[in-house]
Protein backbone atom coordinates (compact mmCIF):
# COMPACT_ATOMS: atom_id res chain seq x y z
CA UNK A 1 0.00 0.00 0.00
CA UNK A 2 1.11 3.34 -1.10
CA UNK A 3 1.43 5.56 2.17
CA UNK A 4 2.04 9.64 1.57
CA UNK A 5 2.04 11.96 4.49
CA UNK A 6 2.35 15.72 3.90
CA UNK A 7 4.60 18.31 6.52
CA UNK A 8 5.09 21.93 5.86
CA UNK A 9 8.43 24.09 7.15
CA UNK A 10 5.86 26.84 7.26
CA UNK A 11 2.35 26.07 6.23
CA UNK A 12 0.50 24.51 3.42
CA UNK A 13 0.52 28.10 2.01
CA UNK A 14 4.01 29.21 2.89
CA UNK A 15 5.51 26.69 1.94
CA UNK A 16 3.35 26.34 -1.69
CA UNK A 17 4.52 30.25 -1.84
CA UNK A 18 8.17 30.26 -0.45
CA UNK A 19 9.39 26.36 -1.22
CA UNK A 20 7.87 25.37 -4.64
CA UNK A 21 6.59 28.42 -6.76
CA UNK A 22 9.23 31.03 -5.92
CA UNK A 23 12.02 29.00 -7.79
CA UNK A 24 9.62 29.45 -11.57
CA UNK A 25 9.44 33.42 -9.87
CA UNK A 26 13.19 33.49 -9.26
CA UNK A 27 13.87 32.17 -13.00
CA UNK A 28 11.38 34.23 -14.55
CA UNK A 29 12.35 37.53 -12.56
CA UNK A 30 16.06 36.84 -14.18
CA UNK A 31 15.35 35.85 -17.30
CA UNK A 32 13.40 39.34 -17.11
CA UNK A 33 16.71 40.98 -15.87
CA UNK A 34 18.70 40.00 -18.07
CA UNK A 35 16.41 41.81 -20.92
CA UNK A 36 15.36 44.65 -19.49
CA UNK A 37 18.28 45.69 -16.98
CA UNK A 38 21.75 46.69 -17.63
CA UNK A 39 24.56 44.02 -16.34
CA UNK A 40 25.54 46.27 -13.26
CA UNK A 41 22.01 46.56 -12.58
CA UNK A 42 21.85 42.38 -11.94
CA UNK A 43 24.19 42.58 -10.10
CA UNK A 44 23.18 45.27 -7.58
CA UNK A 45 19.49 43.62 -7.49
CA UNK A 46 21.60 40.15 -6.87
CA UNK A 47 23.33 42.06 -4.01
CA UNK A 48 20.43 43.83 -2.24
CA UNK A 49 19.13 39.93 -2.35
CA UNK A 50 21.82 38.16 -1.39
CA UNK A 51 23.52 40.68 1.61
CA UNK A 52 20.15 40.34 3.81
CA UNK A 53 20.15 36.71 4.53
CA UNK A 54 23.86 37.08 6.09
CA UNK A 55 21.75 39.38 8.70
CA UNK A 56 19.52 36.53 9.16
CA UNK A 57 22.49 34.61 10.09
CA UNK A 58 23.92 36.66 12.46
CA UNK A 59 20.31 37.09 14.22
CA UNK A 60 19.62 32.80 14.18
CA UNK A 61 23.76 32.97 15.84
CA UNK A 62 23.94 35.10 17.62
CA UNK A 63 20.41 36.84 18.97
CA UNK A 64 19.60 33.22 20.62
CA UNK A 65 20.19 32.89 24.14
CA UNK A 66 20.27 28.91 24.31
CA UNK A 67 22.45 28.86 21.00
CA UNK A 68 25.25 31.46 22.09
CA UNK A 69 25.52 29.21 25.32
CA UNK A 70 25.31 25.39 23.65
CA UNK A 71 28.25 27.41 20.74
CA UNK A 72 29.91 29.98 22.80
CA UNK A 73 33.33 28.89 21.50
CA UNK A 74 32.98 28.30 17.46
CA UNK A 75 30.38 31.92 17.51
CA UNK A 76 33.98 33.37 19.04
CA UNK A 77 36.90 31.77 17.73
CA UNK A 78 35.48 30.30 14.33
CA UNK A 79 34.79 34.04 12.80
CA UNK A 80 37.90 35.04 14.22
CA UNK A 81 40.06 32.61 12.61
CA UNK A 82 37.97 32.97 10.04
CA UNK A 83 38.84 36.69 9.73
CA UNK A 84 42.18 35.96 10.09
CA UNK A 85 42.45 33.13 6.68
CA UNK A 86 40.78 35.81 4.90
CA UNK A 87 43.36 38.81 5.75
CA UNK A 88 46.08 35.80 4.52
CA UNK A 89 44.59 34.91 1.86
CA UNK A 90 43.97 38.53 0.68
CA UNK A 91 47.99 39.69 1.14
CA UNK A 92 49.40 36.19 0.04
CA UNK A 93 46.65 33.72 -2.08
CA UNK A 94 43.67 36.17 -3.42
CA UNK A 95 42.83 34.14 -6.46
CA UNK A 96 42.98 30.48 -3.99
CA UNK A 97 40.53 32.50 -1.22
CA UNK A 98 38.18 33.49 -4.14
CA UNK A 99 38.00 29.68 -5.43
CA UNK A 100 37.89 27.99 -1.89
CA UNK A 101 34.59 31.15 -1.36
CA UNK A 102 33.08 30.05 -4.41
CA UNK A 103 33.36 26.23 -3.81
CA UNK A 104 32.21 26.31 -0.53
CA UNK A 105 29.17 28.86 -1.81
CA UNK A 106 28.01 25.07 -4.14
CA UNK A 107 28.32 23.16 -1.07
CA UNK A 108 27.07 25.31 1.45
CA UNK A 109 23.80 26.26 -1.61
CA UNK A 110 23.16 22.03 -1.97
CA UNK A 111 23.43 21.69 1.96
CA UNK A 112 20.62 24.43 2.16
CA UNK A 113 18.35 22.43 -0.30
CA UNK A 114 19.01 19.01 1.63
CA UNK A 115 18.51 20.28 5.09
CA UNK A 116 15.16 21.39 3.65
CA UNK A 117 14.19 17.62 2.62
CA UNK A 118 15.16 16.51 6.19
CA UNK A 119 12.48 19.03 7.52
CA UNK A 120 10.22 17.65 5.47
CA UNK A 121 10.58 14.09 6.21
CA UNK A 122 11.24 15.06 9.84
CA UNK A 123 7.93 17.63 10.17
CA UNK A 124 5.83 14.37 8.21
CA UNK A 125 7.61 11.84 9.96
CA UNK A 126 8.40 10.12 6.75
CA UNK A 127 11.62 8.26 5.00
CA UNK A 128 13.68 5.37 6.21
CA UNK A 129 17.04 4.66 7.38
CA UNK A 130 18.84 5.25 3.87
CA UNK A 131 16.44 8.28 2.74
CA UNK A 132 18.48 11.12 4.17
CA UNK A 133 21.89 9.50 2.43
CA UNK A 134 20.00 9.02 -0.91
CA UNK A 135 18.72 12.63 -0.69
CA UNK A 136 22.72 13.91 0.12
CA UNK A 137 23.82 11.98 -3.09
CA UNK A 138 20.71 12.92 -5.31
CA UNK A 139 21.96 16.83 -4.27
CA UNK A 140 25.49 15.97 -5.11
CA UNK A 141 25.13 14.05 -8.30
CA UNK A 142 22.46 16.63 -9.43
CA UNK A 143 24.76 19.63 -9.28
CA UNK A 144 28.12 17.88 -10.50
CA UNK A 145 26.40 16.53 -13.27
CA UNK A 146 24.61 20.44 -13.52
CA UNK A 147 28.23 21.60 -13.72
CA UNK A 148 30.21 18.75 -16.45
CA UNK A 149 27.08 18.88 -18.77
CA UNK A 150 25.78 22.47 -19.04
CA UNK A 151 26.38 24.68 -21.21
CA UNK A 152 26.98 28.09 -18.96
CA UNK A 153 29.10 25.80 -16.27
CA UNK A 154 30.96 23.68 -19.10
CA UNK A 155 32.10 27.15 -20.28
CA UNK A 156 34.09 27.69 -17.28
CA UNK A 157 36.09 24.52 -17.05
CA UNK A 158 36.73 23.77 -20.69
CA UNK A 159 38.69 27.66 -20.80
CA UNK A 160 39.87 26.73 -17.66
CA UNK A 161 41.57 23.77 -18.79
CA UNK A 162 42.76 25.47 -22.26
CA UNK A 163 44.31 28.52 -20.25
CA UNK A 164 46.04 25.84 -18.37
CA UNK A 165 47.48 24.46 -21.09
CA UNK A 166 45.42 21.27 -20.99
CA UNK A 167 43.39 21.38 -24.12
CA UNK A 168 40.92 18.91 -25.13
CA UNK A 169 39.41 17.88 -27.96
CA UNK A 170 35.14 18.42 -28.58
CA UNK A 171 34.80 14.13 -28.67
CA UNK A 172 36.63 13.99 -25.33
CA UNK A 173 34.72 16.47 -24.07
CA UNK A 174 31.33 14.75 -25.29
CA UNK A 175 32.63 11.28 -24.00
CA UNK A 176 32.96 13.46 -20.70
CA UNK A 177 29.48 14.93 -20.83
CA UNK A 178 27.86 11.70 -21.97
CA UNK A 179 29.07 9.80 -19.38
CA UNK A 180 27.96 12.02 -16.86
CA UNK A 181 24.88 12.48 -17.99
CA UNK A 182 24.61 8.51 -18.40
CA UNK A 183 25.72 8.13 -14.70
CA UNK A 184 22.93 10.88 -13.50
CA UNK A 185 20.25 8.70 -15.15
CA UNK A 186 21.33 5.48 -13.87
CA UNK A 187 21.46 7.19 -10.53
CA UNK A 188 18.04 9.19 -10.75
CA UNK A 189 16.54 5.20 -11.66
CA UNK A 190 18.33 3.46 -8.22
CA UNK A 191 17.22 6.71 -6.37
CA UNK A 192 13.42 5.97 -7.54
CA UNK A 193 13.83 2.22 -6.99
CA UNK A 194 15.08 2.80 -3.18
CA UNK A 195 12.16 4.98 -2.52
CA UNK A 196 9.96 2.32 -4.36
CA UNK A 197 11.15 -0.18 -2.38
CA UNK A 198 11.04 2.11 0.64
CA UNK A 199 7.19 2.58 0.08
CA UNK A 200 6.40 -1.24 -0.07
CA UNK A 201 8.21 -1.99 3.04
CA UNK A 202 5.63 0.42 4.60
CA UNK A 203 7.37 3.61 5.09
CA UNK A 204 5.62 6.68 4.12
CA UNK A 205 6.55 9.60 2.03
CA UNK A 206 6.42 13.18 1.46
CA UNK A 207 5.32 14.81 -2.16
CA UNK A 208 5.87 18.19 -0.62
CA UNK A 209 9.49 17.44 -0.35
CA UNK A 210 9.83 15.75 -3.84
CA UNK A 211 7.88 18.89 -5.21
CA UNK A 212 10.48 20.80 -3.48
CA UNK A 213 13.36 19.44 -4.97
CA UNK A 214 11.88 19.43 -8.59
CA UNK A 215 11.80 23.20 -8.42
CA UNK A 216 14.75 23.73 -6.87
CA UNK A 217 16.83 21.67 -9.28
CA UNK A 218 14.43 23.36 -12.08
CA UNK A 219 15.74 26.75 -11.43
CA UNK A 220 19.41 25.78 -11.30
CA UNK A 221 19.31 23.55 -14.98
CA UNK A 222 16.71 26.06 -17.04
CA UNK A 223 19.07 28.82 -16.11
CA UNK A 224 22.11 27.00 -17.10
CA UNK A 225 20.76 25.90 -20.59
CA UNK A 226 18.25 28.76 -21.29
CA UNK A 227 19.74 31.66 -20.46
CA UNK A 228 23.83 30.47 -20.57
CA UNK A 229 24.20 33.56 -18.49
CA UNK A 230 26.23 33.94 -15.42
CA UNK A 231 24.18 36.78 -14.33
CA UNK A 232 20.32 35.35 -15.12
CA UNK A 233 21.97 31.97 -12.79
CA UNK A 234 23.49 33.99 -10.13
CA UNK A 235 20.14 36.39 -9.73
CA UNK A 236 17.85 33.35 -10.12
CA UNK A 237 19.85 31.36 -7.25
CA UNK A 238 19.99 34.43 -5.23
CA UNK A 239 16.48 35.65 -5.07
CA UNK A 240 15.82 31.34 -4.22
CA UNK A 241 18.37 30.48 -2.01
CA UNK A 242 18.22 34.36 0.22
CA UNK A 243 14.34 34.36 -0.13
CA UNK A 244 13.91 30.87 1.47
CA UNK A 245 16.70 31.30 4.10
CA UNK A 246 15.06 34.17 5.33
CA UNK A 247 11.69 32.61 5.15
CA UNK A 248 13.22 29.92 7.43
CA UNK A 249 15.04 31.69 10.13
CA UNK A 250 12.39 34.02 10.54
CA UNK A 251 10.26 30.79 11.37
CA UNK A 252 12.37 29.10 13.57
CA UNK A 253 13.20 32.27 15.72
CA UNK A 254 9.48 33.49 16.38
CA UNK A 255 8.72 29.43 17.57
CA UNK A 256 11.53 29.56 19.74
CA UNK A 257 9.79 32.71 20.98
CA UNK A 258 11.35 34.54 24.25
CA UNK A 259 14.01 31.66 24.30
CA UNK A 260 15.39 33.72 21.27
CA UNK A 261 16.21 36.36 23.20
CA UNK A 262 14.12 39.86 23.85
CA UNK A 263 15.24 41.72 21.05
CA UNK A 264 15.05 38.89 18.22
CA UNK A 265 11.82 37.39 19.74
CA UNK A 266 10.50 41.36 19.04
CA UNK A 267 11.59 40.97 15.50
CA UNK A 268 10.15 38.48 14.64
CA UNK A 269 6.76 38.44 15.97
CA UNK A 270 4.01 38.79 13.48
CA UNK A 271 2.95 42.18 13.89
CA UNK A 272 6.90 43.16 13.10
CA UNK A 273 7.43 41.59 9.95
CA UNK A 274 8.15 45.22 8.25
CA UNK A 275 10.63 45.36 11.10
CA UNK A 276 12.20 42.53 10.46
CA UNK A 277 12.62 43.63 6.89
CA UNK A 278 13.76 47.10 7.84
CA UNK A 279 16.59 45.22 9.91
CA UNK A 280 18.01 43.51 6.80
CA UNK A 281 17.48 46.71 4.76
CA UNK A 282 19.57 48.52 6.99
CA UNK A 283 22.28 45.78 7.47
CA UNK A 284 22.58 45.75 4.07
CA UNK A 285 22.91 49.82 3.40
CA UNK A 286 25.42 49.20 6.35
CA UNK A 287 27.60 47.06 4.50
CA UNK A 288 27.43 48.94 0.67
CA UNK A 289 28.45 52.01 3.10
CA UNK A 290 31.23 50.43 3.87
CA UNK A 291 32.66 48.21 0.73
CA UNK A 292 31.83 52.01 -0.69
CA UNK A 293 34.44 53.52 1.49
CA UNK A 294 38.23 54.69 0.53
CA UNK A 295 39.80 51.05 0.53
CA UNK A 296 42.86 52.55 1.52
CA UNK A 297 40.90 53.52 4.90
CA UNK A 298 40.67 49.52 5.50
CA UNK A 299 43.60 48.09 4.50
CA UNK A 300 46.42 49.49 6.21
CA UNK A 301 48.82 49.55 2.95
CA UNK A 302 47.75 46.58 1.80
CA UNK A 303 46.18 47.68 -1.22
CA UNK A 304 48.84 47.52 -3.48
CA UNK A 305 49.45 44.07 -2.48
CA UNK A 306 48.39 42.63 -5.87
CA UNK A 307 50.78 44.68 -7.98
CA UNK A 308 53.27 42.66 -6.99
CA UNK A 309 51.60 39.11 -6.52
CA UNK A 310 50.34 39.36 -10.12
CA UNK A 311 53.07 40.85 -12.31
CA UNK A 312 52.91 40.60 -16.11
CA UNK A 313 52.99 37.39 -18.26
CA UNK A 314 54.24 38.63 -21.60
CA UNK A 315 54.09 35.05 -23.27
CA UNK A 316 50.84 34.98 -22.32
CA UNK A 317 50.31 38.64 -23.57
CA UNK A 318 48.86 39.55 -19.85
CA UNK A 319 49.68 42.26 -18.35
CA UNK A 320 50.28 43.10 -14.60
CA UNK A 321 47.61 43.90 -11.89
CA UNK A 322 46.79 47.93 -11.66
CA UNK A 323 46.32 49.63 -8.62
CA UNK A 324 42.55 49.73 -10.07
CA UNK A 325 42.66 46.34 -10.47
CA UNK A 326 43.91 45.99 -7.27
CA UNK A 327 41.43 47.74 -5.88
CA UNK A 328 38.86 45.34 -7.31
CA UNK A 329 40.21 42.55 -6.66
CA UNK A 330 40.28 43.53 -2.74
CA UNK A 331 36.82 45.10 -2.74
CA UNK A 332 35.53 41.24 -3.38
CA UNK A 333 37.80 39.70 -1.00
CA UNK A 334 36.51 41.80 1.74
CA UNK A 335 32.75 41.05 0.46
CA UNK A 336 33.30 37.47 0.68
CA UNK A 337 34.73 37.49 4.18
CA UNK A 338 30.59 38.03 5.55
CA UNK A 339 29.87 34.62 3.39
CA UNK A 340 32.69 32.47 4.49
CA UNK A 341 31.74 33.37 8.36
CA UNK A 342 27.86 32.55 6.90
CA UNK A 343 28.95 29.51 5.23
CA UNK A 344 31.01 28.18 8.67
CA UNK A 345 28.01 29.40 11.36
CA UNK A 346 25.13 27.41 9.31
CA UNK A 347 27.68 24.23 9.17
CA UNK A 348 26.24 23.79 13.06
CA UNK A 349 23.18 25.86 13.64
CA UNK A 350 21.43 24.12 11.24
CA UNK A 351 22.15 20.67 11.75
CA UNK A 352 18.67 18.33 11.42
CA UNK A 353 20.31 15.82 13.79
CA UNK A 354 20.47 17.98 16.87
CA UNK A 355 17.14 17.36 18.89
CA UNK A 356 16.40 20.70 19.82
CA UNK A 357 16.85 22.36 16.11
CA UNK A 358 14.12 19.60 15.48
CA UNK A 359 11.51 20.46 17.69
CA UNK A 360 12.14 24.28 16.99
CA UNK A 361 11.56 23.77 13.38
Amino acid sequence: MIALRTGYIVSPRGDAVWFLALPFLATAIALASQRWLSSIAVVAFSLWVTTPHHFATWLRAYGNREDRSRWSEPLVVGPLVIGLLTGAGILWAPMSLLLVAWLWDHQHSIMQQYGFARIYDVKARTGGPGTARADLALGWVLYVNLLVVSPLYSDFWIRELYRFGLPIGAAAIQTLQTTSAGLTALFLLAYLGQLARSMRQGQAANPIKYLFIGSSYFLWYCTAWWSQSVLVATIAHAIMHGVQYLVLTHTHLRRKGSASGAFAAWLVAPRHVIAFLGACLVYSIFVQWLAAQPLETFAFGAIGFATGLYPSIPELGKPGYTPERARELLAALVIQGAPLVHYFLDSFIWKMRDDRIREAL
